[in-house]
């Protein structure tokens, strides 16, 4: 990337940073919890036609997507920051700016990201900066939790053809993911005899069930290296304290860097469901989703240029695995991966909170990444 370009980068960063704090506001100010963005999503669709970005739309899933500078004849990448966040039970969201610390739920996971990527639209639609390899700008939905990445797995069935690539704009400009953790979840009923705690002492407890199930989970010896995990999230059941538990729900996480690990982990945990039943215990299962590894994506390549930007700032770079956005493009074997443009603390707490002066510096990585992005 040339001289004057990084300049003019800096230079409308540093000019309008007042705006992109006003930007991350507003839109942190508008709940959008998971499966309920459609305010957002409408408010990110009118703000791109103001500035001009007339060719923005919302597809079938409730992204907004602008096409910008693409053509048929060749591959682009995508920009996408998810808009939705985990505060079901939050409706109202008043930010607080204290010094140089802003705090309100989902202000770094992913109101600041949306922000930086409204503010890099503004940049290059108001100096009239022609994209390496145009780009699809997406602020899509479904990212976070029970979502199950609905919004990416709907933009890249309909568009997955013309991508060379992506980058997630997730969590902290410090934080760098080239690699898909894999999930599966499910949940567990389980309905037993129960009756009561005196007079039917001895009949089967539907928690007592439960709990031999989750004991023996947590038993299971599961590999470091790739990292495998699991996790009990939610139990309920019972009806009394002198009532033996006809029914209990529980719900699983399970997750793996591999997808032969992820394969195991979560034959061995049916296998622990198996042995638990009974003519007399009815055992079933729900399939909550599930989140892809990666398959073969080569993404050395975005690796490196990341590295070699931030390097000429005097910063390291060091990636790491997580489950993002990025899961579902690295799936399917095209490169991908995720990085934000703050430095935020306590994400999907109602205590969220970033510091202010991050927010240009992430601005400037992020645009400089999408600016020297080699054409394919």
């Amino acid at each position: 990337m040339n001289t004057s370009v990084t300049q003019q980068i800096d230079r409308f960063a540093r000019t309008n940073e007042r705006h992109l704090i006003e930007l991350l506001t507003t839109i942190c100010s508008l709940p959008s919890p998971t499966g309920s963005e459609q305010a957002k999503a409408n408010w990110i669709l009118t703000y791109l036609h103001k500035l001009g970005a007339s060719e923005s739309y919302i597809d079938s899933a409730g992204n907004v997507i602008w096409p910008c500078q693409i053509t048929k004849k060749t591959k682009h990448p995508v920009y996408g920051a998810h808009i939705d966040t985990v505060f079901n039970q939050v409706s109202s969201i008043k930010p607080k700016i204290e010094g140089n610390i802003f705090a309100a739920p989902s202000c770094g996971d992913n109101s600041a990201n949306v922000a930086s990527l409204l503010f890099f639209v503004e940049m290059i639609l108001s100096l009239h900066i022609e994209l390496p390899a145009g780009a699809f700008f997406l602020f899509n939905v479904g990212e976070e939790g029970l979502g199950n990445l609905k919004g990416i797995r709907q933009f890249m069935t309909d568009h997955a053809h013309e991508v060379s690539e992506m980058v997630a704009i997730d969590c902290n400009s410090d934080s760098f993911i080239n690699l898909a953790v894999g999930s599966r979840r499910y949940q567990i009923d389980i309905q037993a005899e129960g009756g009561h705690s005196w007079g039917n002492f001895g009949n089967d407890n539907a928690i007592a069930i439960a709990s031999g199930i989750i004991w023996n989970l947590y038993n299971l010896d599961v590999p470091v290296n790739p990292k495998t995990t699991y996790n009990v999230g939610t139990i309920q059941g019972g009806s009394t304290v002198n009532s033996i538990a006809e029914h209990v729900s529980f719900t699983i996480d399970l997750r793996s860097e591999s997808k032969e690990e992820l394969q195991r982990i979560d034959q061995k945990f049916h296998e622990l469901l198996d042995a638990a039943r009974d003519p007399k215990i009815q055992i079933t299962e729900a399939f909550l989703g599930e989140r892809p590894c990666n398959d073969g994506a080569e993404n050395s390549d975005m690796c490196q240029r990341l590295a070699r930007i931030r390097s000429a700032h005097g910063l390291t770079t060091t990636f790491q695995s997580a489950s993002t956005d990025a899961n579902i493009p690295l799936s399917l074997g095209i490169p991908a991966i995720s990085f934000g443009t703050c430095i935020g603390r306590r994400a999907h707490s109602v205590y969220e909170n970033l510091d202010l002066d991050s927010l240009v510096p992430g601005f400037i990585q992020l645009s400089e990444f999408i600016l020297s992005s080699p054409h394919k």
